[in-house]
């Protein structure tokens, strides 16, 4: 298969596929779930909804919701009121706005005129939209409808905030965010933490003599081959220009070095460009954090970034293993 039109994705941590941020999907049907007090109220939503395609899951009691909730990963929005007795039907108010399944699930309510109050806050705790009763069929879906483009548009941006444009590789934040935190599993579970860091030999030629468009293209490529030889968890991330890192959980000394070594040799194959084939080698340092010491995240990634600086300086396209 050509290289430059391969955008599987092809592990959970290594994304190929840049986003359109312009293609939001705005008419497909969602997974619905619907908590209503009056079930007559239920029964014709469920029925205005379904006509339309949509999914509808019912649930009697907000600790039902939210084990559906936790059930279904496929759910985009919740409908549910205020309650007959004015009491909060939604669960504990941290469930809405809070950084667990909600905080990024559009939350309409279905509410009275003199509700106000109540609705106002609902809607400070994480609720998207309301429908005044009475209500039409045709407010239902034009609400629905809204709330699902603004949620998927949303999810899009945030996707597209976390990854590199051109490779589809998470960005450099991505990876300094995540590092901490696995350099801290690493020492509260006692298992090693490898880290990759990988330079293209010479890129700066490839852009003087072949143009930045075909640069591009052995960027893609190289991002490609990455996510052949990483194992679903490891994560890849451009850093910077012609930089690369990989973060590998678990990895010891000998995981992180034949990882390492794979990527290099995958690198010694020709890429297929606009103007033909064209080989370009990789210099990688590679380090391991054993979950010892008080070794701070900018000090591992100097380690590996400093043992990448030596395989250059010992004729690149070659790997060396840092020293702790």
């Amino acid at each position: 298969m050509d290289e430059r039109t391969r955008h599987e994705p092809l592990s959970s941590n290594c994304w190929l596929e840049v986003p359109d941020l312009n293609a939001v999907d705005r008419n497909s049907p969602a997974n619905i779930l619907l908590l209503v007090s009056n079930p007559e109220e239920g029964s014709r939503l469920t029925k205005v909804l379904s006509e339309k395609g949509h999914q509808v899951t019912l649930a009697n009691d907000w600790d039902e919701a939210w084990r559906r909730l936790k059930d279904a990963s496929d759910l985009e929005l919740i409908i549910t009121d205020l309650g007959e007795s004015h009491e909060h039907p939604l669960g504990p108010e941290n469930y809405l706005g809070s950084p667990h399944l909600l905080s990024s699930m559009p939350v309409i309510v279905l509410c009275r005129e003199n509700d106000l109050t109540l609705l106002t806050k609902e809607w400070t705790s994480g609720a998207a939209d309301f429908l005044s009763r009475p209500y039409g069929d045709t407010e239902v879906l034009v609400r629905v409808r809204r709330a699902l483009i603004q949620s998927r548009t949303m999810r899009l941006y945030l996707r597209a905030a976390h990854r590199d444009p051109l490779t589809g590789l998470y960005n450099k934040r991505v990876f300094a965010e995540m590092l901490p935190r696995e350099m801290s599993r690493s020492t509260r579970y006692g298992v090693p933490l490898g880290l990759i860091f990988a330079d293209l030999d010479h890129f700066k030629q490839i852009n003087d003599a072949h143009g930045h468009i075909i640069g591009d293209q052995v960027l893609q490529a190289f991002a490609r081959r990455l996510c052949l030889w990483v194992r679903e968890g490891d994560l890849v991330a451009r850093y910077g220009g012609e930089e690369f890192v990989v973060l590998a959980p678990g990895a010891g000394l000998k995981g992180i070095s034949v990882l390492a070594e794979r990527i290099r040799q995958a690198m010694e194959r020709p890429i297929g460009t606009g103007t033909g084939a064209l080989t370009v080698t990789v210099s990688q340092g590679a380090v391991v954090f054993g979950g010892e010491g008080d070794l701070s995240p900018e000090d591992f990634v100097d380690q590996a970034d400093q043992a990448q600086y030596q395989a250059k300086a010992q004729g690149r396209n070659q790997v060396v293993l840092a020293q702790e």
